[in-house]
């Protein structure tokens, strides 16, 4: 019993640990899902993000053993490599040190996309 438990909270919270924000893109909206991310970071992507008219996408920021890196899904090669661009001239000590989301709302706290933008419409 112990080891299903075990395995279930491993399988859910096992990606956040290496993560260091999660953006979620919806009808060329962007919000700031989990973890921490430079103003300047979030408005540079903001911009890419409605210049391409992206409809539906993720964009999440990841520490592996030697680099950080971008795990984008549902956007174009063109507007992920513009991405990545902009995400490479911030250093992972700038990403670390921004400042805590202040006013998110319960789905962005427990780190629940579908609940974030849900909670963000009403």
């Amino acid at each position: 019993m112990w080891l299903i438990l075990l395995v279930i909270v491993t399988g859910m919270l096992g990606p956040r640990i290496n993560g260091l924000f999660l953006i979620s893109i919806r009808h060329e909206r962007i919000l700031l899902v989990r973890g921490r991310i430079p103003p300047s970071l979030l408005a540079a992507f903001a911009d890419i993000l409605r210049v391409a008219h992206i409809a539906r996408g993720t964009v999440r920021a990841v520490r592996g053993p030697w680099h950080t890196h971008l795990v984008i899904r549902g956007i174009d090669d063109g507007t992920a490599q513009r991405l990545g661009n902009v995400f490479g001239i911030h250093p992972l000590h700038e990403l670390r040190a921004a400042p805590p989301l202040a006013d998110g709302n319960f789905g962005q706290l427990l780190g629940w996309t579908w609940l974030a933008w849900f909670l963000l419409r009403r």
